[in-house]
């Protein structure tokens, strides 16, 4: 199993063997112990522009307990590259999210221990998601497939990446923003970011059939479908959770000009926080990759979310889906602004 370097923190590491690969398909033992890794034999390996190093398969389990773990101290990490610590930070988003999705489905509901976990995630990430770097190796992500654990991933990062950047916008979220204190304001941002990764919690009583479903859904699995934010507010509601967030996951389907669901709320009735994770729950579906469709590109994906004609003889694309057209009728237009704004901060392609 190959694992970046950056994840390798001297003296925390299991004490699992680690190698590196050879010419011919080979392997060479590196450590024996990667609990007595030193930081000069990682400084070699970095001078060596070595990509990854290798344990073996039956280590995996142990291994990504050590990244949930030590996820502060490897994005802390100053010689660990953005790029791996952007992977390494998906990788065990990923895995909160599918473990929270997991045990939610046996229990009914998010137990102590999933809500724990988030929290931590959330606590480790919102330093790194704040540095400028992260941003660009986070956007890479971009275009990948869909799958629910790495949107959630996405939809976390974006979301506090842009509540950062977005002057105004948590005003909106949180009442009093302004008189909280920096702690008070760090915690504000942080049960943001818990929102933002369980928008989909309720989706743990989808059938897998209809999660991954080869092409579009029909009538009767569409409405299946619609059920999963009531679910996730199922889920939630014996948590402390602030009523915020709840309401965020059970109205993050709300359309700003009405006709969403579960509820057909419009305008100022939609919890602030659900409209923000309203336009970037879509951008990223949008631009991702799905087993019927390729990505659209991000610009394409911003015009057709502000409601732009696309020229179709000029550009040669299919014919715009009835669906896009009346997509600009989802969103709050003054939030999709900003957004489209933050974007513009952020090296994209397309």
């Amino acid at each position: 199993m190959a694992i970046p370097p950056g994840a390798i923190i001297p003296g925390t590491l299991p004490d699992f063997s680690i190698y590196v690969a050879a010419p011919q398909g080979r392997y060479i033992l590196w450590a024996l112990e990667g609990n007595n890794v030193s930081p000069e034999q990682l400084a070699r390996l970095s001078e060596s522009e070595t990509k990854e190093v290798f344990v073996n398969l039956d280590e995996h389990f142990k291994y990504e307990q050590y990244l949930e773990a030590n996820l502060g101290n490897i994005l802390e990490n100053p010689s660990t590259p953005d790029d791996q610590k952007a992977d390494i930070f998906s990788r065990v988003s990923t895995n909160v999210v599918k473990d929270a999705f997991e045990t939610s489905f046996g229990l009914g509901t998010m137990g102590d221990a999933a809500v724990r976990r988030t929290r931590q995630l959330i606590e480790y990430s919102l330093n790194f998601i704040k540095e400028s770097k992260s941003i660009n190796a986070l956007a890479k992500m971009i275009g990948h497939d869909y799958q629910t654990y790495e949107h959630a991933t996405k939809v976390l990062w974006f979301t506090v990446a842009f509540l950062q950047q977005a002057p105004g916008v948590l005003d909106q979220v949180v009442p009093d923003y302004q008189v909280l204190d920096e702690t008070g304001k760090t915690e504000m941002l942080r049960q943001c970011g818990v929102g933002a990764l369980l928008h989909d919690i309720g989706k743990a009583f989808i059938p897998q059939e209809i999660l991954t479903k080869n092409g579009p859904l029909d009538e009767v699995e569409w409405e299946i479908m619609k059920r999963h934010p009531l679910s996730g507010l199922a889920m939630l509601i014996d948590t402390d959770m602030p009523m915020f967030v709840k309401k965020a996951v059970l109205h993050h389907h709300e359309d700003f000009q009405g006709g969403g669901y579960p509820m057909k709320l419009e305008g100022t009735h939609i919890n602030p926080l659900a409209r923000v994770l309203r336009i970037v729950d879509v951008f990223d579906a949008m631009t991702s990759r799905r087993p019927y469709k390729e990505p659209t590109p991000p610009m394409k994906a911003v015009r057709i979310m502000i409601g732009a004609q696309e020229d179709h003889a000029a550009s040669g694309d299919q014919e715009q889906d009835d669906r896009d057209l009346g997509m600009r009728k989802c969103f709050d237009r003054d939030l999709l602004q900003k957004f489209i704004v933050f974007l513009g901060s952020i090296r994209l392609e397309g």
